[in-house]
């Protein structure tokens, strides 16, 4: 049996949008509709800096692989690199002619895509700062995206329904069929070649990539899948949705390991700690809930 105890509940003056553990687990990043980013201390629940500099909500928050920097994307048509020591701005990419919606940074740190109501996708170099790629095809908002470990391909659902698979390099596209509702969040299997969406039918869905097909379908929650996150080691993922629930899979078969009702609002971010034994929830409700996960 599975359960999620409760550690800490953080909160911000507005609804927070994204959740993120630095790479040694020490701190928590959180991003909030107050237009700015909390770091706390993990393990304390101490909040430690408040970054300003964003001039809207932001929706979209990750540490860089070393832990020194701090990316984040804000509804200002802004990405931002942030010195995570310091708190400065190093770097402040425009380029979207809409609302950012959605964020997402490969595992292995180097690259970053931003999805937004002005239908695009934009990939860019975490090393550099500079622009990737700009990948079109969606007929209306870009709601999520995902990039895979690797950072060679990239997810994305959009209000138009269709669930796609691109790669970077060339541009080139494929929908993956069937697939039900709005795309509502996404997230890439350890070993890149299983896509998890969560819609906004409130069924989660794998996807084999290289066969384009569903071969799982999760259902449990009531309302949309709003944020998913997946261990390091693959054996859990947890979904968070329009019903306040968070629930824990087993990352393997599929079985609902636990449910635990700890928002009051939409769960939009959930964030594993590096180690597996920790999950931070985010909420329209305006807290961040910290919980252990008791085997």
């Amino acid at each position: 049996m599975v359960t999620l105890k409760p550690v800490h509940t953080l909160t911000h003056p507005n609804a927070v949008y994204a959740v993120a553990y630095s790479p040694d687990g020490q701190r928590l990043a959180s991003a909030s509709l107050d237009n700015t980013i909390k770091l706390w201390d993990a393990k304390s629940g101490n909040e430690r800096a408040r970054l300003r500099g964003h001039g809207d909500g932001v929706c979209g928050v990750a540490f860089s692989a070393d832990g020194k920097r701090l990316f984040s994307a804000s509804l200002d048509r802004t990405v931002k690199f942030w010195d995570a020591a310091g708190g400065s701005i190093e770097a402040s990419l425009g380029g979207h002619a809409n609302y950012i919606e959605c964020m997402a940074v490969s595992a292995d740190g180097r690259w970053l895509a931003t999805g937004g109501h002005d239908k695009q996708i934009r990939v860019v170099s975490t090393d550099t700062a500079s622009l990737k790629a700009v990948l079109e095809g969606h007929s209306d908002a870009v709601f999520s995206v995902a990039l895979s470990p690797d950072g060679k391909r990239a997810a994305s659902g959009g209000n138009d329904g269709e669930l796609r698979v691109w790669d970077i390099e060339s541009g080139k596209q494929r929908t993956l069929p069937g697939n039900d509702g709005v795309p509502q969040s996404l997230a890439f299997r350890p070993d890149g070649q299983v896509l998890v969406s969560g819609g906004s039918t409130g069924l989660i869905e794998w996807w084999n990539i290289a066969a384009g097909e569903r071969f799982v379908t999760l259902e449990g929650h009531h309302g949309m899948v709003k944020s998913l996150a997946i261990s390091r080691d693959d054996g859990l993922i947890a979904s968070g949705g329009g019903d306040s629930t968070i629930r824990l899979w087993n990352g393997k078969s599929g079985a609902e390991l636990a449910t635990v009702e700890g928002h009051k609002n939409t769960v939009y971010g959930l964030a594993f700690s590096p180690d597996g034994r920790r999950l931070a929830s985010a909420s329209f409700d305006r807290s961040i809930k910290v919980w252990q996960i008791v085997e």
